[in-house]
């Protein structure tokens, strides 16, 4: 097979559903003399904007108006998207010369000389603010330059002082009719505004256009991914996204990358090349005559390729034309000594395997995003999956089932699983962790990784283990057993698990050299269950990964002007201190007077489960002057120390009210309560301070709300444990939250 030894781009082993039914009667497909093509042909002119844009190819998007986009700038070597930080969004109207100002978010105030846009693009470029009338600053009546635009408040039109922050740009192809790989490289670091009620989180996304930069139904096949950005912080975040791209037929259309939310992005490569498939068989629908609802079966075959570090995939399964699903199964073969054994692509899905095995491969299979209709369903009975550098790389999500697979013996099991992975009855045996970045398994946004019964046999000596075995990158992420043997599910140190997430081990048995680790502390815990919280954003405290923590700022004297904005108080992302490394923390200004300000972070429990939560404060400021404090000595005179009180609830969290904090169900239990001992001296070091929530019910008598309760945990009404931290006692002063530690079981 191809024993021209180069792999010709056009010409793999095409196997195309509804025609390609067969038994090769256990023959070998040798594709041992095969090379990669490594040939690039670039279709973009200036990919690396090494001449500043000269070539004027790169637009900005013009589908927006000043209030709502900012452009790029291309600059040599890079195009430059940078987040404003001085937006002040208004609400209000306009008439006479007169801005009428209602309502607005955001800082700072409104001064004379500020530009003012508008959503609609009735003001003009050049329109400012050119005098105060009633205003000062906040609401109130504003003269403009513009004395003839007119703007009703009916018109509910949304104007700033600043540009806003989404951008789409890109290049005008034509390209001939074929497969390509469109290609960016970026850099991102927080934006100015973020702190500044502003909750949405950055992404960077790719897509096609026919029109122009974002406008334009495109006929070119693409699922530009978006990737979210979060714990940004000054230290650049670096990345790259690669799609593939097909062109139906001779066209011209806009290639387009995107940006939203509060960051600032610095793009350093924009490529479009041609798609070098390197694969020696291609499962498609591609050329298929009619939709055939059954899996077309091809069986009694061995591929085998030149080897694990040669850049070629065994068996891509991927359609351009026809997406409809190839729905194409296996059985009784295998694929050995390729880069990538199978690779899931685009109209990949519902695909069975019977005692079909993979091996010696960089990765045995990976699903990758990008791919459109596929991930669906990808089903293996028996057989094996083992001895390479990867079992499964599954970052587009798919969904994958095994039932008695062998997982075997590879330097990682599974990695940057963004879907959900099952596996029943399943023997997975391999080494520890090889590096502390290599884990065996790894989970990333909402993916998921749950073992039934079966068993992990984690090989050697612990004491070797370079990391944790489980890497749960985000608070959203898991892995679960269920009645699962485990043997040495730890490292040197004793943990099972890095990162937010949960792992769950749920009636198992746990034996073996060290069995699950028991090393404990508040950002590890080895059986998971934990997360690590910290400020992300200004009206959403967001858990490591993204979406999580809710509450606000609640006032007994002011229903609140917006989520965490009272007029008693304030509360707003800032990099001024930042605990144990993280990006941010959350500053809260209270005006003292005896002012009952509280702030309410919800950390959210699964039913009756309790365990312990710490609030980690920073009273960096001399509590009576408001001076920046060098005291780092904790007083034992009680006179010299100022308290917050804090209590939990159990409560229940049913949606959000029109300032978007947290509200309640009818039922909520008090769990706890204590103080936080600050100096008046202010002090230089974090305060953290832990709390166990106790469930206070009776067991065996539970009552309505508490069915099947036994006293151990969270009621069973519970969605959340409650803090409430009040500032009554609190003079007039500044502090800030690190982060809320929840270790829960």
């Amino acid at each position: 097979m191809c024993n021209d030894a180069v792999a010709l781009d056009d010409n793999p082993l095409i196997w195309i559903s509804g025609t390609s039914f067969g038994d090769f009667t256990n023959s070998i497909l040798d594709f041992t003399a095969l090379k990669a093509v490594n040939t690039v042909m670039e279709y973009i002119d200036d990919p690396t904007f090494a001449t500043g844009n000269a070539s004027g190819a790169f637009v900005n998007a013009s589908i927006y108006s000043p209030a709502q986009i900012t452009d790029v700038v291309f600059e040599k070597g890079m195009a430059v998207y940078t987040d404003p930080a001085n937006a002040t969004q208004i609400t209000g109207s306009v008439s006479g010369g007169v801005l009428t100002v209602t309502a607005m978010t955001g800082n700072p105030d409104i001064k004379v000389g500020d530009p003012l846009y508008d959503s609609q693009w009735k003001l003009g470029t050049q329109t400012t603010i050119t005098g105060f009338g009633t205003g000062t600053g906040r609401t109130g009546t504003y003269t403009l330059s513009n004395t003839t635009a007119t703007i009703a408040a009916s018109d509910n039109n949304n104007m700033s002082t600043a540009t806003g922050h989404w951008n789409q740009f890109g290049q005008k192809l034509t390209l001939p009719k074929g497969a390509y790989t469109f290609e960016i490289e970026y850099s991102c670091t927080l934006g100015g505004s973020y702190a500044m009620l502003n909750s949405q989180p950055g992404s960077i996304g790719l897509g096609v256009n026919s029109g122009s930069p974002g406008s334009g139904q495109s006929s070119w096949v693409m699922q530009g991914p978006s990737v979210t950005l979060s714990n940004l912080s000054d230290v650049p975040v670096t990345g790259s996204i690669s799609v593939p791209l097909y062109v139906p037929e001779d066209s011209t259309q806009f290639v387009v990358v995107s940006v939203s939310g509060y960051v600032n992005a610095t793009f350093t490569r924009f490529s479009v090349t041609k798609l070098n498939r390197n694969t020696a068989v291609l499962s498609t629908r591609d050329g298929a005559t009619e939709h055939y609802p059954l899996g077309l079966l091809t069986k009694g075959f061995s591929i085998n390729g030149p080897g694990r570090d040669s850049g070629l995939t065994g068996i891509w399964y991927n359609s351009y034309e026809n997406i409809d699903g190839t729905v194409q199964s296996f059985q009784t073969g295998s694929v050995n000594s390729f880069g990538v054994g199978i690779n899931y692509g685009s109209g990949a899905y519902l695909s069975e395997y019977w005692d079909f095995s993979v091996g010696d491969c960089g990765v045995c299979v990976q699903f990758l995003q990008g791919s459109i209709n596929a991930g669906e369903n990808y089903r293996w009975y028996g057989g094996s999956l083992g001895n390479s550098a990867c079992i499964i790389n599954n970052p587009g999500g798919g969904e994958f089932t095994f039932y008695g697979t062998s997982l075997d013996y590879s330097d990682q099991c599974i990695i940057n699983n963004a879907g959900r992975i099952e596996t029943h009855g399943c023997h997975m045996e391999m080494m520890g962790p090889s590096a502390y970045d290599k884990p065996l398994y790894h989970c990333k946004g909402s993916g998921a990784i749950i073992c039934h019964g079966g068993m992990f046999l984690g090989a050697g000596n612990h004491a070797n283990f370079s990391g944790p075995p489980v890497f749960l990158e985000t608070n959203m992420s898991q892995m679960i057993f269920h009645e699962t043997q485990l043997y040495n599910l730890t490292c040197a140190d004793g943990r099972a698990l890095r990162g937010p997430g949960q792992l769950k081990i749920r009636s198992s048995v746990n034996t073996g050299n060290a069995n699950v680790g028991t090393y404990n502390n508040w950002t590890s815990d080895p059986l998971g269950l934990a997360g690590f919280f910290i400020p992300q954003s200004k009206s959403v405290l967001t858990l490591n990964g993204g979406v999580g923590l809710t509450g606000g700022l609640y006032s007994e004297d002011v229903a609140g002007i917006d989520q965490w904005t009272s007029q008693g108080a304030s509360a707003a992302l800032s990099t001024d201190y930042m605990f144990n490394g993280y990006p941010a923390s959350l500053k809260v200004h209270t005006q003292g007077q005896s002012r009952n300000d509280r702030i309410v972070i919800c950390v959210p429990i699964e039913k009756y489960q309790s365990g312990n939560i710490a609030l980690n404060v920073l009273f960096p400021y001399d509590l009576s002057t408001g001076a920046v404090s060098a005291n780092d000595v904790m007083p034992t005179d009680d006179a010299d120390l100022a308290v917050l009180y804090f209590r939990t609830f159990f409560v229940q969290v049913i949606g959000s009210d029109q300032f978007g904090r947290a509200t309640f169900g009818g039922a909520n239990l008090f769990c706890g309560e204590d103080d936080i001992h600050v100096p008046k001296a202010g002090y230089t070091k974090w305060l953290s301070h832990g709390t166990s929530p106790g469930y206070l019910g009776n067991p065996g008598t539970p009552g309505e709300l508490e069915t099947d309760t036994t006293g151990a945990g969270a009621p069973a009404f519970a969605t959340h444990v409650a803090l409430i931290l009040d500032t009554e006692s609190l003079p007039k002063c500044t502090f800030y939250i690190g982060a809320v530690t929840a270790n829960l079981y």
